[in-house]
């Protein structure tokens, strides 16, 4: 009789970043591994490789001559290690791919590539990288939504993309954006639970509330969750702002400056974030300013590593 397994095994988030060679693709993924992992989340990666011929064995190697003596699947391992390697006389399913992954009890599955297998399906988000607004046009041309974030070269060029369908984000000075809007995809109810906890203390929730929540969240994205991370945390805003920083980090020193100028920077051991608030926007309430864009809610953010 056939046994059944009642474990239901976890399907992690797919993020495909798509993108032609030399666009940015590897630098957006080693991003995102680095900062998601920092946060605790278990992040696979897949790259699916053009090249006809190529294969991830060694010549001359055992598993190399198990191969050709005629193996189908061959499976290597050492003390840390385990690779295996299945012999296929076609390109792998997408759908074998994002099974292997499955299996695996992952958070989040990186995909570099697979434009062609993913042109069609619209449940899994995609990063598109781009050298040009040229290169862009080319790459959009062919993806589907939705469309999370445009990263690559282009998002340094000084001329506007018109009709852009996602907003532009520089991975070496404001990455911790990407990592937030993955992380809401991960954990869709944070935002709420951190505003709620934050307004415990402050008294109620307001909108200057939920905007400090949102700017605290962007700097866990970039430096971690750890209390003690920050040095020291100055807003040069309202209170409001300063609350929801002590909230996410109640180790550190956070004050307010005397300049108003809505300009947050936090200091931590080899890193330093700026966030500058964008001008006012008129809000209906807290919720409504916890779900706005980060273009709305922030004029610019730098993070750089020093």
């Amino acid at each position: 009789m056939k046994r059944i397994s009642l474990t239901k095994k976890k399907t992690p988030l797919i993020v495909s970043v798509v993108g032609t060679s030399g666009s940015g693709k590897t630098t957006t993924i080693e991003h995102l591994i680095a900062s998601l992992t920092k946060l605790g989340f278990r992040v696979g990666v897949a790259k699916h490789i053009h090249r006809e011929g190529f294969t991830i064995d060694t010549e001359g190697k055992d598993t190399w001559k198990h191969a050709r003596a005629g193996a189908k699947v061959i499976i290597g391992a050492s003390p840390n290690e385990l690779a295996i390697i299945k012999k296929m006389s076609f390109e792998s399913k997408f759908e074998e791919i994002t099974e292997i992954l499955r299996r695996q009890e992952l958070d989040v599955a990186l995909l570099e590539g697979f434009s062609t297998a993913l042109s069609k399906r619209i449940m899994v988000h995609k990063i598109v990288a781009a050298k040009s607004a040229r290169d862009l046009k080319y790459t959009l041309s062919k993806t589907r939504p939705p469309i999370l974030a445009i990263t690559g070269q282009v998002t340094r060029t000084k001329k506007a993309i018109p009709n852009a369908p996602a907003s532009l984000v520089d991975i070496e000075r404001e990455g911790p954006l990407l990592t937030s809007r993955i992380r809401r995809l991960l954990r869709p109810k944070e935002l709420a639970h951190l505003l709620h906890k934050a307004s415990i203390r402050h008294g109620g929730a307001c909108i200057g509330l939920a905007i400090g929540v949102r700017a605290a969240y962007v700097a866990t994205s970039a430096l971690g969750e750890n209390p003690t991370a920050p040095t020291s945390i100055v807003c040069g805003t309202k209170q409001c702002i300063a609350e929801a920083f002590k909230m996410a980090y109640p180790k550190s020193d956070v004050r307010i400056d005397k300049v108003r100028n809505d300009k947050i920077t936090v200091k931590a051991s080899g890193a330093n974030l700026v966030i500058q608030l964008a001008p006012k926007e008129e809000y209906s309430g807290a919720k409504e300013a916890l779900k706005a864009s980060d273009r709305k809610l922030f004029q610019s953010v730098s993070f750089a590593k020093q």
